[in-house]
């Protein structure tokens, strides 16, 4: 089932059924900000209803990806006059493979989806790009490491962060870009935590927290797991073990004090072989 929640005043966040999926709404009669909305044609019809119920779509309109996953990028076709946002790197990216994961998703599911197209945002910026509406400031951030054109949204008077893949509850970071990119973007997840004083950080996947120490946690852990990631790589590939052997040791690194699960073991293994190739790349 799909969830509507409010984190104040004219903020909601829809918690699609998929993926606990996470969009961001942000609405009054005079300005609408949307971000990665989704998933399901019935879940982006129920986000129409919605925004028709708050007296429709105002003209001044946005729609902003954290990134080019096709899970976050299904709803842009539902809102076509909204001016949509991206990193300058979602231009770039692999398009064909996007669209045969959102094709093999949907057939799983029994979705059935017309005529879909690939956005292509009116506005990209390369590090950072602030937005002034009349009720909100939204200040973007590149955060690459997940995916080369991830970024962050951040509403400056709500104090909300929408991290797109990034600091989720319920995975360590799947390192689909650069690991090393990673680390530095959660460092600087960190650095806009205190800048901003968030309130509420919401994550593309799992759940949203309003605890200053839970979002600092997440920020740890992750940095922990990449940490962890890298140093070993590293001693192991100066030792001269070879590739399996790595595979082989590293499958025991814990998240959060934990082992990663069967369920999340084939990302975790992703993971050490991109950070191998960049390891060996740099020495």
């Amino acid at each position: 089932m799909s969830e509507l929640m409010s984190l104040g005043e004219n903020f909601y966040v829809f918690k699609s059924s998929y993926w606990e999926l996470n969009s961001g709404i942000m609405h009054n009669e005079e300005e609408c900000v949307l971000i990665d909305p989704g998933y399901s044609p019935d879940e982006l019809g129920e986000i129409d209803d919605f925004l028709k119920e708050q007296g429709g779509p105002p003209g001044q309109s946005y729609l902003i990806y954290t990134h080019s996953d096709f899970d976050h990028i299904v709803g842009g076709q539902q809102f076509p006059l909204a001016k949509e946002i991206a990193q300058e790197n979602f231009l770039r990216c692999f398009q064909g493979e996007q669209f045969q994961y959102l094709e093999e998703a949907d057939k799983e599911r029994g979705i059935t989806r017309l005529d879909f197209r690939f956005p292509v945002p009116e506005v990209t910026f390369k590090d950072s790009l602030e937005i002034s509406l009349k009720n909100e400031t939204l200040a973007l951030f590149a955060a690459p490491g997940h995916t080369r054109d991830s970024l962050f949204v951040v509403l400056k008077n709500r104090g909300v962060l929408l991290s797109g893949d990034t600091l989720s509850d319920q995975e360590f970071p799947f390192i689909h870009y650069n690991a090393q990119h990673y680390k530095e973007t959660l460092q600087l997840a960190g650095s806009l935590l205190e800048q901003y004083d968030i309130n509420f950080l919401v994550p593309g996947h799992g759940n949203w927290t309003g605890k200053k120490e839970e979002m600092k946690k997440r920020v740890e852990q992750d940095i922990d797991y990449l940490d962890n990631l890298m140093v070993n790589i590293r001693e192991y590939y100066c030792q001269g073990l070879a590739t399996a052997e790595i595979h082989s040791v590293l499958r025991e690194v814990r998240y959060k004090g934990d082992y990663i699960g069967e369920v999340l073991m084939p990302e975790h293994t992703k993971n050490i072989e991109k950070v191998i190739q960049e390891i060996g790349d740099n020495l």
